[in-house]
C-alpha cells in the first residue's frame, strides 16, 4: 500500500528459515534492483493471518515522493512511472511464482 514507485525488495514477516528462503528468491531480483529482503512488519491488511503464523510479504518501494501524490488530485494512474510500475509487477510476480512453484510451503 506504499504506491508503485521503484521497488527495492520486500519486508518479510515469518520464521528465520522462511526469511532465508525469501532472501534466496530475492536474489533473483537483484538485476532490477529489487533483491533486498529484510525482516519487518507486513501490511495492516494481512495482519490477522500473520498473527496466525502465515508468512507475510510487503513490497518495499522508494516512497520518498509518496505524499506528493497520496490522496491529492495527482493521485491518478496517469502519473505513474511506467518503468517503476513494470518493475513492481515483475518483482511481485517473481516472488509469487517461485513461492508457488516450490515443492514445500514456507514453514510457519
Amino acid at each position: 500500500d506504499n504506491g508503485v514507485f521503484r521497488p527495492d525488495g520486500f519486508r518479510f514477516q515469518g520464521t528465520a528459515a522462511g526469511l532465508d528462503v525469501a532472501r534466496q528468491i530475492g536474489a533473483l531480483l537483484a538485476g532490477i534492483g529489487a533483491g533486498q529482503v529484510t525482516a519487518g512488519d507486513g501490511e495492516a491488511d494481512v495482519g490477522p493471518i500473520i498473527r496466525e503464523g502465515v508468512p507475510g510479504f510487503a513490497l518495499n518501494v522508494d516512497d520518498s515522493t509518496y505524499f506528493w501524490y497520496h490522496h491529492t488530485e495527482a493521485d491518478m494512474m496517469t502519473v505513474i512511472n511506467r518503468d517503476d510500475f513494470r518493475r513492481c509487477i515483475a518483482t511481485m510476480a517473481v516472488m509469487a511464482y517461485v513461492l508457488a512453484d516450490m515443492p514445500e510451503t514456507l514453514r510457519r
